[in-house]
């Protein structure tokens, strides 16, 4: 191929279920936004991804549930790469004066476990108002495998509503993390 000059590129912005644009300039990009997802185009019809970006995906965990395992995300169409992890307390009620809880803690699925909060870290001392865990070692969670939360004791005795943040990149483009 020639080295070509490009001039006039458009740059477009979509959903991920959008038809991306034909008959547009060669060099033009399509940003998913809400994928993070950039394409280019070669020829003006047909879209290549040349990069995908870390995408944030909230959700929430309330600790007044019996004592037991719970699912936060699920690694879903293949693998994702998780940037980083993160629980927040909620800015009142904290569980630390609860009868019953006596910690929680946030762990993978996975064959070799990644443990994100330990039992420890979890302990119903550290569970006050406002606090944020952090988890910020990457790793890669396999398609159909699970972050999850663990209750021990037993349940906060008021609704205890958590906000969960994940930063992750989807190994095959098509891959998410859900909720």
């Amino acid at each position: 191929m020639a080295v070509k000059l490009i001039t006039g590129i458009k740059n477009f912005v979509g959903l991920a279920a959008d038809s991306k644009p034909t008959g547009v300039p060669v060099g033009s990009t399509f940003l998913e936004y809400d994928t993070n997802i950039r394409s280019i185009t070669y020829d003006g019809t047909n879209w290549e991804i040349t990069e995908v970006g870390s995408i944030v995906c909230d959700t929430t965990i309330d600790l007044q549930q019996a004592a037991a395992t719970y699912d936060l995300y699920t690694a879903t169409t293949g693998t994702v790469y998780v940037q980083s992890f993160m629980l927040t307390m909620p800015s009142s009620p904290d569980v630390t004066d609860d009868a019953t809880i006596t910690s929680i803690s946030i762990q993978t699925d996975t064959t070799t476990v990644i443990e994100l909060l330990s039992a420890a870290n979890g302990a119903k001392a550290n569970l006050i108002a406002d606090t944020e865990f952090a988890y910020t070692t990457p790793f890669y969670l396999p398609v159909g495998n699970k972050i999850q939360l663990t209750i021990a004791g037993g349940a906060a005795d008021a609704s205890t509503v958590c906000d969960v943040t994940a930063r992750y990149i989807p190994v095959p483009s098509a891959s998410y993390l859900a909720p």
